[in-house]
């Protein structure tokens, strides 16, 4: 039988891996609230935080003495300045300021009482009222198993952005590992599909590949509209490499959760706060992030580590691109039996798909559920799945 301790580590795995909290709550019978309240406890506590609270007072609350109150507090207002080269990108909550102090020598209290220490000092500002949204229904909605770096990587293309007295266009191609939350950041002056693979290319020669790519539905990720059957130059690129190209739901940019939170961090840190003069400055900032956030940022889901301690614990091996792969012009492509590009859409009213601007039938009876739709390259067929069952092929030719 399932233990209360298990079924909430379950949750919570589950709303790491990607499903929403929706379909968690729901598929377990239980309230928003009960699943908020371990999500709460699991950011704060880690693992432990998941376990059911003694009832009985064990010992007094932990007392921090003055001296490491003190540092704590420093530690922080540091932080903030980001006036040193250690503290230009650094994290400022309570977890990262535990991991400084430990490494510098201390005996810190817990994350919680550091975080209760900011508060009292009037470091950390009461969050604002939830705004009220509307409730998105994920109904079997596809969730991967992911459970090892290398599995999934999340792409997405932030920009334009402009330097100082400057009217040039800069993208930014973003990628996240959604085991590990290790980061590979690209820059460069257009979203151009070129650009963006030699911009991909560069990121797997030093992160390594997954073995699929989730991303959106931006036109320089798919194609063309106008032949939604003709691999873009991304797809291509995959099926060469051998990697699953995923979309995730047309309008649906949240679908992508991993890579958007770091966006939000990355302009928080970098675009907001650094002043570009030049091409060559922003590059080497750029890189100057990466590497603090692959290194120096820990991760509450991987209970305090970093990217790389988290990667080095579970031994992981990168499948590192070849350094002298290029991508030529035109780019042919001999697919394997095993190549396939794959899209997550959800049933219209109508009972109709949209894949590249094509609609397929399926079912009005599953309006609004969510299929996982593949081709399968080889086989010139395109297979749906509902539920983790084929309900309906097509036939289907991708041209390379």
């Amino acid at each position: 039988m399932t233990t209360l301790y298990e079924e909430r580590m379950s949750a919570i795995r589950r709303y790491i891996e990607g499903e929403a909290p929706f379909e968690i709550y729901t598929s377990l019978g239980r309230s928003p609230k009960w699943f908020f309240t371990w999500k709460r406890r699991y950011e704060l506590y880690g693992l432990d935080g998941l376990k059911d609270l003694s009832r009985a007072p064990h010992h007094q609350a932990e007392q921090t003495d003055e001296t490491g109150e003190m540092a704590i507090v420093n530690s922080r207002i540091l932080r903030e300045r980001r006036d040193r080269d250690e503290t230009k990108y650094a994290l400022i909550g309570a977890v990262a300021i535990h991991n400084e102090l430990q490494a510098l020598g201390y005996t810190p209290p817990c994350v919680k009482t550091i975080h209760n220490i900011l508060v009292r000092h009037g470091l950390i500002a009461p969050k604002p009222a939830p705004q009220s949204v509307r409730e998105v229904i994920d109904r079997h909605y596809p969730a991967f198993e992911v459970n090892q770096p290398g599995q999934l990587q999340q792409l997405d293309l932030v920009g334009p952005r402009y330097l100082q007295g400057s009217s040039q266009k800069y993208y930014f191609y973003n990628l996240r590992d959604v085991c590990s939350r290790r980061i590979a950041i690209e820059v460069g002056k257009t979203h151009q599909a070129q650009t963006i693979c030699t911009a991909l290319i560069r990121a797997w020669q030093r992160m390594g590949m997954p073995t699929m790519l989730q991303h959106d539905n931006a036109l320089e990720f798919r194609g063309s509209n106008q032949h939604p059957r003709t691999a873009g130059l991304l797809t291509k690129l995959c099926i060469a490499l051998q990697i699953e190209s995923v979309f995730v739901p047309a309008r649906e940019p949240y679908r992508n959760g991993t890579i958007e939170n770091f966006n939000g961090l990355f302009q928080r840190l970098v675009l907001q706060t650094q002043h570009m003069a030049h091409f060559a400055y922003l590059q080497h900032e750029v890189a100057a992030f990466e590497l603090v956030a692959n290194t120096q940022h820990p991760h509450v889901p991987l209970n305090g580590k970093t990217s790389a301690e988290y990667e080095q614990s579970v031994k992981f091996n990168a499948s590192l691109l070849a350094r002298d792969f290029k991508l030529r012009t035109p780019f042919h492509v001999t697919p394997t039996r095993e190549a396939k590009v794959s899209f997550i859409c959800r049933i219209r009213p109508s009972g109709k798909i949209t894949i590249a601007s094509e609609k397929f039938p399926i079912d009005p009876d599953l309006a609004w559920d969510y299929i996982y739709a593949t081709i399968c390259v080889k086989e010139h067929v395109l297979k749906i799945y509902h539920q983790g069952e084929i309900i309906k092929t097509f036939p289907y030719t991708l041209e390379l």
